[in-house]
């Protein structure tokens, strides 16, 4: 088994396909990665894909082009969703649509299945953000959260919090991926930060003392059940809510 790795950029992923569809490299005994997650030197027997802007910027506009604007527009959402593997059922898709024009439609393939799956959980992931992101202020007057979505949301997240909070500074981390949204003097901007540590004091941050205590005041502590609410507030984000924290 041969693993095909890319670098988990919009760029690095455009690559891959024009390589797969356009240059119909064969898909028999690959396994795609994303880089972001594994390394490539964890894999014996593994290839690289060389990121290239202008192969990049050719293949989207080729995209396009040929694809019904419908499913051109959901290129990016299965970019984004890259923890599920898409690359593949993208790519058979992809390869298919000249011959059948309507096959991204046509929910007896598993390929359409798996997509269209992936796509209402990205959805979903990225509305329960909208409610569970918490920010806490840094010294310097900057809102900072950090948090581990399922998926890359991130690039459809921040323009809800850029715009209930037009006139503040910004800073997003999604820590999984490394990936950063900075929002300053009306300015946005989305980079990749390998290296990214910051020091915040809790004890002090209004935002966590309000939180906390409007948690603590709602509270009934005759009708509590751990069930129903490790239901409606999942474990695996509670590390990133301060109502949930133990501070010293």
């Amino acid at each position: 088994m041969l693993t095909v790795f890319y670098d988990g950029t919009f760029e690095g992923f455009l690559t891959l396909l024009n390589n797969f569809v356009l240059e119909e490299k064969s898909l028999d005994g690959i396994k795609i990665q994303n880089a972001k997650f594994i390394q490539p030197q964890s894999e014996l027997f593994y290839e690289e894909v060389v990121t290239n802007s202008e192969i990049a910027k050719n293949f989207f506009h080729y995209l396009k082009k040929n694809l019904p604007k419908e499913l051109f527009e959901k290129i990016y959402i299965y970019y984004l969703c890259d923890t599920v593997k898409l690359e593949i059922p993208l790519i058979n898709i992809l390869r298919e649509i000249e011959k059948n024009p309507n096959i991204w439609q046509d929910f007896s393939y598993d390929e359409v299945i798996k997509l269209h799956k992936a796509e209402k959980a990205f959805y979903r992931e990225r509305h329960r953000w909208f409610g569970f992101l918490r920010f806490i202020e840094l010294p310097n007057r900057v809102l900072f959260a950090k948090f581990e979505p399922k998926f890359n949301v991130l690039p459809k997240l921040w323009f809800h919090f850029v715009r209930r909070f037009p006139n503040e500074k910004l800073i997003i981390f999604d820590s999984l991926r490394k990936l950063l949204f900075l929002y300053k003097d009306r300015k946005k901007e989305l980079i990749w930060m390998d290296d990214f540590e910051i020091e915040v004091s809790l004890k002090t941050d209004l935002f966590v003392t309000l939180w906390r205590s409007y948690f603590s005041q709602i509270a009934i502590p005759e009708r509590q059940s751990y069930e129903r609410q490790r239901n409606k507030i999942p474990l695996s984000i509670r590390k990133f809510l301060p109502e949930f924290w133990k501070i010293k």
